[in-house]
């Protein structure tokens, strides 16, 4: 997994891998079953090594940080887990117990500071994805990719205009999603309202 983050998102293969670590890639397959196996694990060994934000500041402001971290950290390792089809919280399932723990100590029941936790990282994950799918070559805001470009072309104004908007900036629009979503949550437990099937 330490050779899989070394080598990077763009060379990964198990070939890669296996010439990092000094073996025939057939070696590998004694202790792995695929590349996606290699590349999930690989992920979350690089969110298990970065510390959460920290909580001091209030159960909201540790959602908003951990966004914006977790965001940060699937884009620069986007290579890792662009196959996988996994979520974060499935590729990182010690950093959602904490993120729970923290969100617990702050007076949700674990029920709601599982889902409240899972519709944040969904929400990153997703943002993530499409990101991938909008940008380019080159990475950049204004480099888009010719699928991005084939959708804004089937948009009218001013709808295309916003979503040109997010496609350049879609750190900023995964960020204001989770802060619709955290306005819901707080609007929730203002009202004393408890969540669906009877979720408090």
């Amino acid at each position: 997994m330490e050779a899989a983050v070394e080598v990077g998102v763009d060379r990964l293969s198990v070939a890669a891998v296996a010439d990092r670590l000094g073996v025939a890639p057939g070696t590998l397959y004694r202790y792995v079953e695929s590349l996606d196996e290699i590349a999930a694990s690989a992920v979350e060994l690089v969110f298990a090594r970065t510390p959460l934000p920290p909580a001091d500041r209030g159960w909201r402001p540790f959602l908003e940080d951990e966004a914006a971290l977790a965001f940060d950290l699937l884009m620069r390792y986007s290579g890792l887990i662009q196959d996988l089809g996994a979520d974060l919280a499935t590729v990182s399932g010690d950093r959602l117990r904490q993120i729970v723990t923290i969100l617990c100590e702050a007076g949700f029941s674990p029920a709601t500071a599982v889902r409240v936790a899972d519709a944040v990282l969904d929400t990153v994950a997703d943002g993530a994805t499409q990101t991938r799918f909008v940008r380019g070559p080159d990475g950049g805001p204004d480099d888009l990719s010719e699928a991005a470009l084939a959708y804004l072309a089937t948009l009218d104004e001013p709808i295309r205009g916003e979503v040109l908007a997010i496609m350049r900036d879609p750190r900023g629009h995964v960020l204001d999603k989770v802060a619709l979503v955290l306005d819901g949550v707080e609007h929730r437990r203002a009202a004393g309202r408890i969540g669906y099937a009877g979720i408090s």
